[in-house]
């Protein structure tokens, strides 16, 4: 693999296609379609690496033989195992001017995919951060460290999330756990998928019980009876009636609409936090006598740094940790993005990415001081219940939220599914596509259940964020990288990018081990 004459690539390419072959075809006719195959590969990139080495194969098998094998190859929608379209030049070649309709509507943009990679960031967590600043000072002057924390561990996230979608490409799968058993070992292919199965899940556990708590709330006031607006009612009503429609969807493409809605909310929500911080509502007035607990600040000597060199800081570094957690569904991102006139999708994929973590850490940090400015250590531990019950914009704030997590929750769904079904390997793969509701309702079903019988998941989710989150984010996507450097599988950077890549991914590992002990 590390050698770039035409020949080697052309064997790379065969061996792939020999591995991606279906059974059915005589040894002739896989021979034959696999050295065509490679032969369009070849055409699409001379010279490069193995990206082309994933459009091979046509996902349906509709009539292979009845074409030109090379036809066949550069007509090639998303392969069921490798996800990846061919150039468009090729497509032309082959007689198609354009995806083909159902094709194009299952992928992303790089606009629809960033707005949806905020919505998956963002969520009812970032309402925890105020509390996270005051429980190691009580003084503005932690807002500079805590700021500059924020966009420290949003810049680490954003990392490893393109090195999960690296992973991918290099190896050529379309899942975390593949992508890990292909660069680092089969053995422990269970690690990720347990990692990224159990977040998903527990995150959506989690935003149904805050759903019903939420909207239990806000039909309190209008006395209605206990079986429309109790907890379990409204739970129940809102899964059956909205979450499974949106869980049904297959594909990400549908769901950024939704998503705009929900990062507006949050957007509403951080100026409204904003609003109240510079408008004074709660320094005096009717506001300040009906808030929970007035607010209360300490000064600080020393400089700012100083107010983060106490144990108490560690408690917004767990919190900082996961905060960026979207990357059990990096895979999900990556294979459902529309790939560039090129075929290529990486440099796409840096672009959604920059650009989703930029604006999730904005919205965090607007949050994060906000919050803080307007009750310093009287913040509660979810920033909105410090505002009194009787301001009308927090009310509006609390049904904002509750329409930010309703936006969220097909998005973590759709990673409980695939990992769910990457468990069974290709017959769950085969249940998922012959029986895709039935699956879905399965699933819902079950965490709506555990939902309502919860009451208090907050020790359970927290570890599963210290534990599953963190090795997920710092230390998986790392280890892949270096293993894929060590075996020189993929394109690798040169010079000094080698070296710094090199030394991150080093460092990022030790890092995660240090943020998974002191968030557990």
């Amino acid at each position: 693999p590390q050698q770039h004459d035409a020949s080697s690539h052309r064997l790379q390419w065969e061996a792939c296609a020999v591995e991606a072959m279906p059974p059915q075809p005589s040894h002739s006719s896989r021979r034959g379609l696999c050295s065509a195959i490679a032969a369009a590969a070849l055409r699409a990139a001379p010279g490069g690496g193995l990206q082309c080495a994933r459009a091979m194969w046509n996902a349906e098998w509709a009539a292979p033989f009845s074409r030109h094998p090379a036809a066949v190859a550069a007509s090639a929608g998303i392969g069921a195992r490798f996800r990846v379209s061919l150039p468009l030049h090729l497509r032309a070649e082959a007689g198609e001017s354009a995806p083909p309709p159902a094709e194009a509507a299952k992928l992303s943009s790089v606009s629809q995919s960033a707005v949806n990679l905020v919505k998956n960031i963002v969520g009812a967590g970032m309402l925890s951060l105020p509390a996270g600043v005051a429980s190691f000072s009580g003084s503005s002057k932690a807002l500079i460290p805590a700021v500059a924390l924020t966009i420290l561990f949003g810049l680490l996230s954003a990392y490893g999330f393109v090195l999960i979608a690296e992973a991918c490409n290099r190896s050529g799968k379309s899942s975390y756990q593949d992508a890990w058993a292909s660069l680092v070992s089969p053995s422990t292919k269970w690690l990720p998928a347990l990692a990224c199965f159990a977040n998903a899940a527990i995150g959506c556990v989690c935003f149904s019980m805050i759903l019903g708590d939420c909207l239990s709330l806000i039909l309190a006031p209008l006395g209605l009876p206990a079986a429309i607006s109790s907890r379990s009612a409204t739970m129940l009503a809102l899964t059956a009636s909205v979450l499974l429609p949106l869980c049904r969807l297959r594909s990400l493409e549908p769901l950024a609409k939704f998503s705009a809605i929900g990062v507006l909310s949050n957007v509403y929500i951080s100026l409204f936090i904003m609003l109240r911080t510079f408008d004074g509502s709660y320094r005096h007035g009717a506001l300040l006598a009906a808030a929970p607990a007035l607010p209360k600040f300490v000064a600080a000597s020393g400089n700012p740094l100083s107010t983060a060199l106490t144990p108490g800081v560690t408690v917004l570094l767990s919190m900082l940790g996961t905060a960026f957690l979207a990357h059990y569904n990096a895979p999900l991102f990556y294979s459902q993005l529309a790939p560039g006139p090129d075929g290529e999708r990486s440099g796409r994929f840096l672009t959604v990415s920059v650009l989703g973590f930029t604006a999730a850490a904005i919205i965090l940090c607007l949050v994060m001081v906000g919050g803080f400015l307007t009750f310093g250590v009287s913040c509660s531990g979810l920033i909105l219940n410090s505002y009194a019950a009787t301001d009308g914009l927090a009310a509006l704030a609390r049904i904002a939220i509750a329409l930010s997590l309703i936006t969220s929750y097909p998005i973590v769904f759709f990673s409980v599914r695939e990992q769910f079904l990457d468990f069974f390997g290709s017959q769950g793969r085969e249940l998922g596509a012959k029986r895709p509701d039935a699956v879905t309702l399965a699933l819902l079903g079950g965490i709506t259940l555990t939902a309502l019988k919860l009451s208090d998941l907050g020790k359970v989710a927290g570890f599963a964020g210290a534990v599953f989150g963190i090795f997920l984010i710092y230390i998986a996507p790392p280890v892949m990288a270096l293993r894929a450097l060590q075996r020189g599988i993929g394109q690798q950077p040169t010079g000094w990018r080698r070296g710094a890549g090199v030394l991150a991914q080093v460092l990022l590992i030790p890092l995660g081990a240090i943020l998974g002990a002191v968030g557990a």
